[in-house]
């Protein structure tokens, strides 16, 4: 088994751009853990379309269930998007 490969991290994008390495937002802080949970605090501009998140392995191709847990301390709305 490659534990590399299957390492977790996230990134965030703001939702009303192409999602690209240029803007992903947690770019200084994007990690990848070989563990099953993974926390990062990020102070976000309040961007009126919102945000992406995406759930990622180190590797292409590696697939598996994502649990996304998010606290805050104003109101948000989470959505689903299938890939």
């Amino acid at each position: 088994m490659n534990l590399v490969g299957c390492m977790i991290g996230f990134y965030v994008y703001p939702a009303n751009v192409e999602p690209t390495k240029e803007v992903i937002i947690n770019k200084e802080g994007t990690k990848f853990v070989p563990w099953n949970e993974i926390s990062e605090e990020l102070f976000l501009d309040g961007n009126q379309d919102g945000y992406f998140i995406m759930c990622s392995t180190y590797e292409p191709g590696k697939t598996g269930p994502f649990i996304i847990s998010l606290s805050t301390d104003v109101d948000f709305q989470l959505k689903s998007m299938d890939a």
